[in-house]
Order: structure tokens, then C-alpha cells, then sequence
């Protein structure tokens, strides 16, 4: 196969969310607290989160990529993306997402998007209420505005991104919500609760890189807990390692 140009493996635990992932863009207006993003791409939190910018040939890279993949038959899901937000307020000027998942689907290749951009999401669910082989993600670690608002200072609102994920399962797209990393575990528990009959997979992962925070949680009760509750209302889940290896 030819050498891909934007599409690529990713490792380490972000490998547990998607076998391939492409990011359009580089760095994130949300701000949130927890992210990994600049200690991923060696930047201070003020430049990542300030200094957005969509990758030189973006999309003729992915169409490269996406022939290649297509031409050798590759079923392996693409996420967009690990390194930005493809429903940033960018994303209502540019379309850029948009033309994305168009190339994709063009060439009949499996993708998942994952937002924190709320109902921004919904002007593309024509396209993805089209295609079977895609997913609509979002993430949700918090049930109450006022702690969001701390931790995900300019994401979307909480109530915005649920409203996205109805949307897509009322148009029959196949939905999913991140729940990493849990911060509050009963807020985690009371998200779960409530948005099952809407929510197709779950991917839940521990909060790791605030020690003053996350050293304050019995991490082993949480995931023997939501364990219990997921399996009880029957829902479709995935633990990340790092509460898989709790206990064991």
C-alpha cells in the first residue's frame, strides 16, 4: 500500500478509541482542563488551545489516503480526531468536516466522529444518516453545568451535546459517548442512567493526569459499580485499561 500522508495508527491508549484516526486540524478552542493535547504535541496549553490551525493539503492528503485504503479493501474504523474538535466554531465557516466525510464515504471506508461541539454536529447527520458504516460520538464526563463549565470551559454545553446525540439516534445513526476521563463517578453513573435508551456504545476511562483530583476517587469501586450498572440495564460498553487492570 502506498505510505498514507494524514491517516495514521494510533498508540497507547488512544489506540483503545479507533485502529486509525485522522486529524484535520491541530488544536482545540474548548480549553478543557483535562486534555492531553498539549502535552502530546509539546506545546504550553495557551498556544494549543489559542493557535487552531487546519494541516497544510488537509483534504487532498485524505483523498489520497482514503483511495489507498480503499484500493486494498482496509475495514479498519477512522476517528475524527484526536488532536482537535471537528465541530469547532471553525468547522460552521470552513466545512471542512464536512468535505471529510463526504471522501470517506466516497470511498467506502468505515470512519466515527467524536465532538464536543454539541449541535454544531447536527447540519451533517444528512450524510451520516446515509452511510452505514459510520458513528456519531460525543464526549460527556459531567452531568452538571457548573462543574462543565470548570473543566470544559468552552465546549459546548452539556444539555447542547445531549440534544446532538438524541438527534443522531432519532435519525438512526449509530451513537456513542466517551466518557473519559470520569472526574465524578456519580455524575459518570447518572449520565449513564439517563441516556442508555440513546447511547448504542459506551467508552469509559479513569481521570489519570490530575493526581490532586483523581487520587481522591476509589477508582476499583467506580469501575466495579458502573460494571454492575451497565450490565444490569444491558448496555454496550467499553472499559479502558486502565480500569480493566483495577483490582486484578
Amino acid at each position: 500500500m502506498e505510505k498514507l500522508k494524514i491517516v495514521y495508527e494510533p498508540k497507547g491508549e488512544a489506540r483503545e478509541y479507533s485502529p486509525l484516526a485522522v486529524n484535520l486540524r491541530v488544536g482545540c478552542e474548548h480549553e478543557c482542563r483535562y486534555c492531553y493535547g498539549p502535552l502530546a504535541f509539546r506545546k504550553n496549553r495557551a498556544a494549543f488551545h489559542s493557535n487552531v490551525k487546519t494541516k497544510e493539503r488537509a483534504l487532498e492528503k485524505l483523498e489520497h489516503d482514503a483511495s489507498a485504503l480503499r484500493k486494498i479493501g482496509d475495514g479498519r474504523q477512522i476517528l475524527l480526531s484526536f488532536a482537535s474538535d471537528p465541530y469547532s466554531p471553525e468547522e460552521i465557516k470552513t466545512g471542512l468536516t464536512r468535505q471529510a466525510i463526504e471522501i470517506l464515504a466516497r470511498n467506502d471506508l468505515r470512519f466515527t466522529v467524536l465532538t464536543k461541539g454539541g449541535t454544531r454536529a447536527c447540519r451533517d447527520f444528512d450524510l451520516l444518516e446515509r452511510y452505514e458504516k459510520c458513528s456519531f460520538g460525543t464526549t460527556l464526563v459531567l452531568s452538571v453545568q457548573h462543574d462543565a463549565d470548570f473543566w470544559e470551559p468552552h465546549a459546548a454545553a452539556l444539555a447542547d451535546r445531549v440534544e446532538a446525540i438524541k438527534a443522531a439516534n432519532q435519525r438512526g445513526i449509530k451513537t456513542w459517548v466517551s466518557m473519559e476521563p470520569v472526574i465524578d463517578p456519580a455524575q459518570a453513573i447518572s449520565l449513564v442512567k439517563a441516556l442508555n435508551p440513546v447511547v448504542d456504545h459506551w467508552k469509559i476511562g479513569k481521570l489519570n493526569y490530575n493526581k490532586g483530583v483523581s487520587g481522591k476517587v476509589d477508582w476499583y469501586l467506580f469501575k466495579m459499580e458502573i460494571t454492575s450498572m451497565l450490565d444490569c440495564i444491558g448496555a454496550d460498553y467499553y472499559l479502558k485499561k486502565s480500569l480493566r487492570d483495577l483490582g486484578e
